[in-house]
């Protein structure tokens, strides 16, 4: 992690002493270049002449991540008094530019609509969960409207964007769990070609997949260190103990059956009753994936959770067994292989955090992208879709960071998404 970790000695240089492969860094405002980044390497002439038409005659250059050093001083070319009108083309890349950062605007609104129906989604989880047991019949009506209200939203439109949301939202509270599997399993549901009604199954079984948990002791559940044997065996009762409290509730069959059988396993190895492959309900082996995959990046410990990337890694690499693999390749693909909050380089060197994915194309995600010069409040979002020549190259762990971009780009302690969706596209299945 060289180049994220370690302070670059950066020196000065005339710019008609550059050629491709300097790496260089503008101190012009962000709006005031056609350039997508501040910080960029030299890829042709082109790209030096715009500089010079800019007005500018010197610049910061950074020899650690140059491929070559600037010309010598001999070699330069004869040095250009008047500079030239910015080039037409890239007139064209200034105008999209402006044209991006509208729609870095519209990004923006779409997380705080976001953030918005999350806060009244949260609002609704903790009521209905606190009512459950005194007033069962008014809280099952709340959950049915609110799963049936998400449905209707995530399958209105085919492009349906997957954002994530500010921890200080979430906080500590113990209901976006419940929501995050819920808000996850439904968007598995849906690419896996599940009808509304099916969907609106599986987001009840979602939410109340923990149900049994109020029965367990707080000793139990909120324990930091590893369980003995005694507090295992006291903790895989919750499965049992959910599946009789939704009995109690008149909860559908494939509601009850994913709240008994999230813990399964393909391999046999789950429990409570150790069921094997087909013995397991469809719909519980979705909730199994995205359970397992929220307390990855989730732990009661903060400090022990792993990134999203290395969750989904985890869980294709070692975990494969456990799970039904062709639906963890969907829900790999739906994610991205950097799903929201994982901090990332680009190619062109750029450290940012991955807020958004649209499920159909996941490879090319939403990154906010650290950039000095731009106020954090107002940090540019870069939709990968918008440049097909920039990349992420790999993941990079939070603490791996240097503090000025840690504060930058405040990776979140707890991972909580919540979806986008707008009227007027695919319509749901019968």
């Amino acid at each position: 992690m060289k180049k994220v970790t370690e302070t670059v000695e950066p020196l000065r240089v005339a710019v008609d002493r550059l050629r491709p492969g300097v790496y260089v860094r503008l101190e012009l405002k962000w709006l005031d270049h056609p350039f997508s980044f501040n910080s960029f390497k030299i890829r042709d002439k082109k790209q030096i002449d715009t500089l010079l038409s800019l007005g500018v005659q010197d610049i910061i250059y950074e020899p650690q991540k140059s491929d070559v050093e600037p010309l010598p001083s001999d070699e330069c070319p004869a040095p250009i008094t008047r500079p030239p009108p910015m080039p037409e083309v890239d007139q064209h890349a200034l105008a999209e530019k402006k044209r991006r950062i509208a729609r870095v605007s519209k990004e923006r609104e779409a997380i705080q609509r976001c953030e918005k129906k999350f806060v009244g989604a949260i609002s609704a989880v903790k009521n209905l969960m606190r009512n459950l047991l005194a007033r069962p019949e008014e809280s099952i009506r709340a959950a049915d409207v609110l799963i049936r209200e998400m449905v209707v939203s995530m399958l209105a439109d085919h492009n349906i964007a997957v954002h994530l949301m500010n921890d200080k939202i979430a906080g500590e509270d113990v209901y976006y769990h419940s929501l995050n599997v819920a808000v996850l399993a439904m968007m598995l549901g849906r690419e896996s070609g599940l009808t509304a009604e099916e969907i609106s199954l599986l987001g009840m079984g979602a939410l109340f997949h923990d149900v049994g948990k109020s029965r367990i002791p707080d000793t139990v559940l909120l324990k930091m260190e590893p369980l003995n044997h005694a507090e295992r065996a006291l903790f895989r009762l919750h499965c049992h103990m959910g599946e009789e409290i939704a009995e109690q509730l008149g909860l559908a069959p494939d509601v009850i059956a994913i709240i008994a059988q999230h813990h399964e396993a393909m391999n046999g190895k789950g429990y409570p009753h150790g069921l094997q492959g087909d013995k397991i309900s469809p719909l519980a082996r979705i909730v199994a994936i995205v359970n397992a995959y929220d307390n990855h990046c989730n732990r009661l410990n903060p400090n022990d959770s792993i990134t999203p990337h290395e969750a989904l890694a985890l869980m294709f690499s070692r975990e494969r067994d456990q799970y039904d693999v062709g639906l963890l390749k969907i829900f790999i693909k739906c994610m991205g292989v950097y799903p929201p909050g994982s901090i990332v380089q680009l190619s062109n060197d750029a450290v940012g955090m991955v807020v958004s994915i649209n499920a159909q194309q996941a490879l090319r995600p939403s990154v906010l992208v650290y950039e000095p010069s731009v106020p954090k409040e107002e940090a540019i979002i870069y939709d990968l879709v918008d440049d097909p020549d920039i990349k992420i190259v790999e993941c990079i762990r939070p603490n791996l960071l240097l503090r000025e971009i840690y504060d930058y780009l405040s990776p979140r302690k707890r991972m909580t998404y919540y979806f986008d969706g707008h009227p007027g596209g695919a319509k749901p299945k019968p």
